[in-house]
């Protein structure tokens, strides 16, 4: 990994400031730490910053998900092992919440369609992605010169999945989950997720540059299954 990898670091929303502060400690605690930090509030622009500075990568932390000290360190060993496949654009780390289950509202979107392409990253211990929300992404910084800046109109973890699905939409345009990356998300799953306002937000996404057109049937399918289950309310065992 490029030694200028920058860590931009996303402020906390309100009442989890003291979140900061830890995910602060654990970057400087990272057995491969990066060249710096950069701290932004959300649509801040820390990350245009340090691409100026001349970055390669930026390490893309929201205030709420603490990396364990190998978090970085897996990312880099991730970027060695990748002979035979196209050079990514965005790598994302496992989030898990406080109990070690994964994280619901940091749940990545992997790949379906590029089959080979899957098989040869399952074969290295790596996920092909089509998207990841925000947590623990390492991102290129062509992504940025070719994409544009995540949006500010959407929450931090929306506007994170729709930046990297609208990077990773062309086939060799590519992004793999790397599990051995791991960091702990420290709130609780939001109550919407799949109803009321992240619902609407799925239904938002649809309209815009991010998927294929074959790719919006099946988020559409994934929007209404969500609308049904909502509406009927928690499953219930026979």
């Amino acid at each position: 990994m490029n030694p200028a990898a920058v860590a931009v670091l996303v402020g906390a929303p309100p009442g989890h400031v003291d979140l900061v502060d830890e995910t602060r400690e654990a970057i400087a605690g990272q057995t491969a730490p990066p060249a710096s930090v950069a701290i932004q509030a959300p649509g801040g622009g820390a990350e245009r910053t340090a691409l100026a500075a001349g970055a390669e990568w930026l390490w893309m932390l929201d205030g709420v998900t603490v990396p364990r000290a190998d978090a970085l360190a897996a990312f880099a060993a991730a970027l060695t092992m990748l002979e035979g496949l196209p050079d990514p654009l965005v790598l994302a780390g496992k989030v898990l919440d406080v109990t070690g289950a994964l994280h619901p509202d940091a749940m990545p979107r992997h790949e379906i369609f590029e089959k080979q392409l899957t098989v040869d990253a399952c074969e290295r211990g790596l996920v092909q992605l089509r998207g990841a929300p925000s947590g623990s992404l390492l991102v290129h910084r062509n992504a940025f010169a070719r994409f544009g800046a995540l949006r500010t109109d959407l929450a931090a973890s929306w506007a994170a999945f729709e930046f990297t699905a609208r990077v990773l939409r062309a086939w060799g345009d590519t992004g793999y989950l790397v599990p051995s990356s791991v960091a702990v998300r420290r709130v609780p799953a939001r109550p919407d997720g799949r109803s009321g306002g992240g619902l609407r937000t799925r239904a938002r996404l649809l309209a815009g540059p991010a998927w294929t057109p074959t790719e919006r049937l099946w988020e559409g399918f994934l929007v209404a299954e969500g609308a049904v289950r909502a509406a009927r309310g928690p499953a219930r065992r026979a």
